[in-house]
């Protein structure tokens, strides 16, 4: 009877631990808010999915810097092999090249992550970690991440894992100098 108890309690434990991970949803009309540090400041970045369609068109606005417009193609989601982490020039439009992502790596580069546990990007090879310093948090909910260190040591991403829209939700040491530190999905 007390190996029953303890069976079931050890599955509502772990059931309620697993249910506490969230993955949302990146759609239309969706408005991420980073943390985006830029030379050792803090700002608050702003991105607004107008459409995920081709192709996906991102408003986008810092604090202090101004705002401006990203057009992302559909070929850049599906197989991209970098991401841009500059601010772009304010009041233009950003026409990113069909390699280039914004937010978030490629669904190609996705899934190579989650089938080899390691992926390239930007020209860096990152290896999926195990750590327990993956935790990434929106509010009180902590997001089911991966977290990935690039090879050489200089720099971390922490990677929704969401096949369809794999969004950056943090990163440490970029090698772009910049870093981005997730604090909402709306």
């Amino acid at each position: 009877m007390k190996k029953s108890a303890l069976l079931i309690l050890a599955f509502v434990l772990c059931t309620a631990v697993y249910a506490q991970s969230i993955v949302p949803t990146i759609k239309g009309n969706s408005v991420i808010t980073y943390t985006y540090t830029l030379n050792g400041q803090d700002l608050p970045l702003t991105l607004t999915f107008n459409s995920l369609g081709d192709p996906i068109k991102i408003d986008w606005s810092i604090e202090g810097i101004g705002s401006g417009n990203y057009e992302m193609s559909s070929k850049a989601l599906a197989e991209g092999k970098g991401v841009t982490m500059k601010a772009p020039d304010p009041d233009q439009l950003t026409k990113l090249p069909t390699y280039e992502t914004v937010a978030c790596i490629s669904r190609s580069a996705y899934a190579e992550m989650v089938k080899n546990m390691a992926f390239e990007y930007d020209d860096l090879k990152f290896t999926v970690t195990k750590d327990s310093t993956g935790e990434v948090k929106m509010g009180d909910k902590t997001l089911d991440v991966y977290h990935a260190v690039a090879t050489n040591g200089k720099g971390e991403m922490w990677i929704l894992n969401n096949p369809d829209f794999p969004l950056i939700c943090k990163t440490k040491d970029n090698a772009q100098g910049t870093d981005l530190m997730l604090v909402s999905i709306q």
